[in-house]
């Protein structure tokens, strides 16, 4: 009964305690391999007590060995909900051998979180149930007459059978995916005995594979490309899609008329048809694209697990060449925790659809289990990075647009898609195929295209799309079943991981189509050297112009069996590291991936798989030394020195501000400010806009509050003459500073009780109120 309703949640989980109850019916109903574990022990169990009936020791230890098996079967069972919840299927002998040998937390990870103190207790009241259960029953049972204890066995046996005959019905009926109904003691078990991965993958490989070296572990490497004299490129857009493989992209062969406005700039563009994302996760791709380096090879992704890393990103190397540098999602940035990821890279602007004007509802997609989720149109993303794109003329830019709308279930799906379409031309989805899914996808996928156009229309406007780079990719693909499965992360076949990438320049671009095979971690590198400026001794990605790169590149899912994979020229192999098998294509003559070369009789799997170990071990080795380093260097993290840039006007005194670190005291400033005189709205602003041009610098010690998480600049004496009256007491923060290191204005939020606001100039308070800084404030610290 208990496994049933464990069964229940696995089956059909829902947050709340009355949604859980509803489950208990499916979950008994899809208890059938459970039942016969049980049903077996139990039958094992009574033959054993037969057979030692003379003994009572003998009889007593059997019991008692039933009973432990029965608490284990409860136990394994309760964490059995949240192990398939995090690995996608019950714990195996293989996520033992991998966890180890991918030096990572995923399976002592997934443990943990299987068994929390709130679970354990709910577990120990559950297993002390079945005992008292179980001893009240047996005790029943001996009272009742000879005939009542036969009648009572009858009545279990029969019971029990119509359980197994009717679940055994519900299964098959249902045609449910055994990694939620399958039982997981017998699962572990037949993992540990019938697959061989453990040897499979026990292969020596050399302590840095060359094929993902880093730029200061390689020789020095050749460029094809030649940019002409002098260079034309001045500023750099990238524009990621979620969730679009190539093979939607018209340019890239797609057949439904989504990608217009991509398809208009091809005559001035270059093509890459075989790149590819390294996992088909968002979190992961965005961690390339920013670091040119692989993902450490697990279940959590390295902006979760390590989002204060100190590493070498594109957005920290082009502020140092004086780009301004911003980051613009349709979506939520805390997902992954990529916000705090993206905190100390470099970036000058971090706007995600909360910070985002926009006209149109934001579609709410968040849920107790799936936070994070909501997105706004992916036209308002386009607005706020054109009006940051177009703000300052005399720096150039690197800017990223990253959309979300063809994230499932793909917005297209909501009547609110009316008031989020590309033109008043279109009035609401088109239908380009029978099936709605598919339908609302390339509809949203169109909503991006129109995003895409808006943007280069205004760079061509402004007379900045001829000294721009523009960069468009996936950050990875989207099935629609053609393996069998749905979405994205569920494997790596080409549908998911094989991604559209061109760059658009028609000062360097002719419509050419080039074929080196690589990934995202490439297209940094590739940027670099359009920019004729040296890669990072970090990365490990490599320009897509190289003439020394290899024509390799991997990908891994380890959220869907552990799947790790390669592409190498038109060679692709997939190794799901669970069940051991091994998937060899040919991908010039079987694009779609439909006939398995690999011959277990025939091929040589050590070879096909020698890659893959090299890639696997190359990379632990590189993560553990990154993470290693840092934490020896934490000590570069002390704060010792704040400076802020301040100014005002003055109305019957000076402006006052005080300073606090993690709730800490540490100041009191008066700021010299310019009489004010203003008595209209207009005329305020205007006034602290030439006072801020006078701003001076105030500096605080920060040695007593080491590394601060927050600091806190509160204006506390505002001064007002009243309405239509000449006088406003305002306060200015130009910018600030910690250990000489400018604070980004991502970083920086006025209180809700007051009322001022941050732009690219500063921030202006016009009430007592509070300017929030978020740590961390010195590059790299964890």
């Amino acid at each position: 009964m208990l496994l049933g309703i464990y069964r229940g949640v696995i089956v059909d989980p829902q947050p709340a305690f009355q949604g859980v109850l509803a489950s208990i019916p499916a979950g008994l109903a899809a208890s059938y391999y459970d039942l016969i574990l049980i049903a077996s022990l139990t039958a094992a169990t009574l033959v054993l007590l037969f057979l030692a009936k003379p003994s009572r020791l003998a009889s007593a230890a059997i019991v008692l060995l039933f009973y432990l098996v029965v608490a284990v079967s409860l136990a394994w069972g309760f964490a059995n909900i949240n192990l398939v919840k995090m690995l996608g299927e019950p714990f195996t002998f293989q996520w033992l051998v991998y966890g180890d040998f991918l030096q990572n937390a995923d399976a002592k990870s997934a443990m943990g979180d299987a068994l929390n103190v709130r679970d354990a207790a709910i577990l120990f009241g559950s297993i002390i149930l079945v005992l008292v259960l179980g001893y009240a029953a047996g005790r029943l049972c001996q009272r009742l007459s000879s005939a009542g204890r036969k009648a009572f066995l009858v009545a279990l046996v029969l019971g029990v059978g119509a359980g197994l005959a009717g679940s055994g019905y519900h299964v098959r009926a249902q045609a449910l995916p055994a990694s939620k109904i399958d039982n997981p003691i017998v699962y572990f078990v037949q993992s540990a005995w019938f697959s061989s991965t453990p040897v499979t993958f026990a292969m020596s490989a050399a302590s840095n594979d060359p094929d993902v070296a880093s730029v200061g572990e390689r020789p020095a490497e050749t460029s094809s490309f030649k940019a002409p004299a002098p260079n034309p490129v001045k500023n750099v857009l990238i524009f990621m899609m979620e969730s679009v493989p190539s093979k939607y992209v018209e340019t890239f062969g797609g057949q439904y008329p989504v990608t217009p406005n991509i398809k208009s700039y091809a005559a001035g563009s270059i093509r890459f048809d075989k790149i590819y994302a390294h996992a088909p996760s968002t979190h992961y791709s965005i961690f390339s694209l920013l670091t040119s380096m692989y993902n450490d090879i697990s279940f959590y992704g390295m902006t979760a697990k390590y989002p204060y890393l100190p590493l070498d990103t594109i957005s920290n190397t082009l502020s140092r060449h004086n780009f301004r540098t911003g980051f613009f999602w349709s979506a939520d940035s805390r997902f992954q925790r990529v916000d705090e990821f993206l905190l100390n890279k470099g970036l000058d602007v971090i706007q995600d659809y909360r910070g985002q004007k926009c006209a149109t509802p934001t579609f709410k997609l968040s849920s107790e289990q799936w936070k994070n989720m909501d997105y706004n149109s992916d036209l308002c993303t386009a607005q706020s990075i054109i009006e940051w794109m177009n703000k300052d003329s005399q720096k150039p830019f690197f800017g990223i647009m990253f959309t979300a709308m063809t994230h499932y279930p793909y917005i297209t799906g909501s009547p609110m898609f009316s008031k989020m379409v590309p033109s008043a031309k279109d009035i609401g989805p088109v239908r380009y195929v029978d099936d709605e899914k598919f339908n609302a996808y390339l509809n949203a996928l169109k909503v991006g295209d129109a995003a895409f156009g808006e943007i280069l229309e205004s760079l061509k406007q402004s007379g900045k799309l001829d000294s721009t780079l523009v960069v468009v990719l996936g950050d990875h693909g989207e099935a629609f079943g053609e393996h069998g499965d749905y979405i994205h992360a569920t494997a790596i076949y080409d549908e998911n991981v094989h991604i559209p990438l061109i760059m658009i320049n028609k000062h360097l671009f002719h419509g050419e189509v080039a074929h080196p095979v690589g990934g995202i971690i490439d297209v940094a590198p590739t940027i670099m050297d359009i920019l004729g400026l040296p890669l990072p001794q970090q990365w490990q990605g490599r320009s897509l112009f190289s003439e020394q790169r290899p024509d390799k590149t991997f990908f891994f899912n380890p959220w869907a069996g552990s799947l790790l994979g390669y592409r190498e020229n038109d060679r692709k192999v997939i190794f799901n590291a669970t069940t051991g098998k091994v998937e060899e294509y040919d991908l010039k003559a079987d694009p779609g991936e439909r006939t398995n070369l690999f011959n277990e009789s025939s091929s040589d799997r050590t070879t096909l798989l020698q890659p893959i170990s090299g890639w696997v071990q190359s990379q632990k080795r590189r993560v553990a030394t990154l993470v290693g380093n840092a934490a020896q260097d934490a000590g570069h993290c002390s704060a010792t020195s704040l400076e802020i840039d301040a100014a005002g006007t003055d109305y019957q005194g000076a402006p006052h501000f005080e300073v606090f670190a993690d709730g800490k005291r540490l100041a009191e400033i008066a700021v010299q400010g310019k009489h004010s005189a203003a008595s209209t709205a207009e005329a305020r602003v205007a006034e602290l806009t030439e006072a801020a041009i006078g701003a001076q610098p105030f500096r605080i010690d920060l040695s007593g509050v080491p590394n601060p998480k927050s600091i806190e600049v509160r204006y506390v004496n505002d001064q007002w003459a009243g309405d239509g009256l000449p006088g406003d007491r305002n306060l200015f923060i130009k910018s600030i500073k910690v250990n000489g290191q400018l604070v980004p204005n991502g970083k920086l939020h006025v209180d809700e009780q007051s009322h001022g606001y941050t732009d690219d100039s500063g921030t202006a308070m016009y009430t007592n109120g509070s300017l929030w800084v978020s740590g961390p404030f010195i590059e790299g610290c964890m």
